[in-house]
């Protein structure tokens, strides 16, 4: 399988753990939650307060919010495979997996800010592992036949 070759194997498991961050990440917001009666009254709260976006379309802050959670999973879930897919391909060289790295740890890195400055800690930890994954991938040179 052209996803675990030499000099795709941390790329590849970046990837994998993209979609490990996706399903996790959606789990963590779908399960409840210990403090269940302070987060319905603010979720009902949430739910009170509209914007007029245009089109018709009024949501509540609580949609915002829950596009939001479901939009990062997704986000996540696409790039996983989308990264998959290309280390897959036996006619994708190293140069362009390379290139792909330097994105993925441009994007991840930016992420990981975000969720410093936010102070939200399990995507800071998926991030910062997905990131040094990512890194290592880019300090591991493939070796040329």
């Amino acid at each position: 399988m052209a996803i675990w070759k030499r000099g795709r194997r941390l790329f590849s498991t970046a990837a994998i753990l993209m979609l490990l961050t996706a399903a996790l990440h959606t789990i963590g917001n779908l399960a409840g939650r210990p403090d269940a009666g302070a987060q319905e009254k603010v979720f009902n709260d949430m739910g009170n307060l509209h914007f007029p976006l245009g089109m018709g379309m009024n949501p509540s802050l609580r949609d915002v919010y829950w596009d939001l959670v479901f939009t990062m999973s997704i986000t996540f879930a696409a790039l996983g495979l989308v990264n998959l897919v290309v280390a897959g391909c036996a006619e994708v060289g190293p140069d362009i997996l390379r290139r792909m790295s330097w994105v993925n740890a441009l994007w991840v890195g930016v992420f990981v800010i975000l969720n410093v400055k936010y102070q939200i800690p399990p995507p800071l930890i998926s991030g910062v592992v997905i990131e040094l994954v990512v890194i290592a991938s880019l300090l591991v040179r493939p070796k040329t036949v």
